[in-house]
């Protein structure tokens, strides 16, 4: 590789270093944030918000002088999103499920850059007035909820070793914050092919999730039942034999 190759390419992930930082931020940021964030030199901070601002895909404000993500990646979002096979395939099964169980149905995916994190990208809701469930985007912790340890039990060692290079982040008292306990439950999860968050994010809410499997065997999914403690433990038996169902139908599709 040339040396201008190199530095074409330095360059890029440069580029996606500050467009992930807004990601993780979620708020505006000034060129002196950015540069102490990343270590980058602020001349450079002020050439890549340049390029991509006048590209659309960052956005300075005029009265706070701070930027933010611009229309284009609203635009790559939607085209994703278009072109998002699983949901589609997924959907009216994970509607029959809610409907069956009466309960808020999930379906997440999980995002291996930097800290494992699942995040949810279909919600179907029920009708039940008590109801504690996150968003439809929303970001979750792998290790202290229930889609996530099903993600992790089928991910690769490299996803599990990224994991390991920060403290498990405690919620509640009942988080799993101890890397072999961690380990055992997902060797759990594989033996039964579920995963139980109960109470780990937060008090008073618990899931039950299964994995949803490629043609190649990869675990690209899973679905969750979730819902107060007591209606979900109560029916135990009855949500884990429903969810298997489901897994089962829309993995049959990929």
């Amino acid at each position: 590789m040339s040396d201008s190759e190199s530095k074409n390419i330095q360059a890029i992930e440069r580029a996606l270093d500050v467009l992930l930082l807004f990601l993780e931020k979620k708020r505006e940021l000034g060129v002196s944030e950015i540069s102490h964030s990343l270590g980058y030199y602020k001349s450079t901070v002020h050439r890549i918000l340049s390029t991509l601002s006048s590209r659309g895909f960052i956005y300075k404000n005029p009265i706070t002088n701070k930027y933010w993500l611009g229309v284009k990646n609203f635009s790559l979002g939607m085209l994703y999103q278009d072109k998002f096979v699983l949901k589609d395939v997924a959907y009216p099964y994970l509607k029959k499920l809610s409907e069956d169980v009466n309960e808020t149905v999930n379906l997440a995916i999980l995002d291996e850059i930097d800290d494992p994190e699942v995040i949810v990208v279909e919600k179907i809701q029920t009708e039940h007035m008590l109801t504690i469930s996150p968003p439809v985007g929303s970001r979750t912790p792998a290790h202290c909820s229930g889609v996530g340890k099903v993600l992790l039990a089928y991910s690769d060692e490299g996803v599990l070793e990224q994991l390991k290079q920060k403290p498990l982040e405690e919620f509640t008292s009942n988080t799993i914050a101890d890397f072999k306990e961690l380990y055992r439950i997902l060797e759990e999860v594989r033996e039964k092919g579920y995963a139980i968050d109960y109470e780990e994010i937060e008090i008073g809410l618990s899931c039950l999730a299964t994995p949803i499997f490629d043609q190649e065997g990869h675990a690209v999914a899973a679905v969750s039942v979730s819902g107060p403690v007591n209606r979900i433990y109560n029916r135990f038996p009855e949500i884990i034999k429903q969810l298997k169902l489901t897994s089962a139908q829309i993995s049959k599709f990929l």
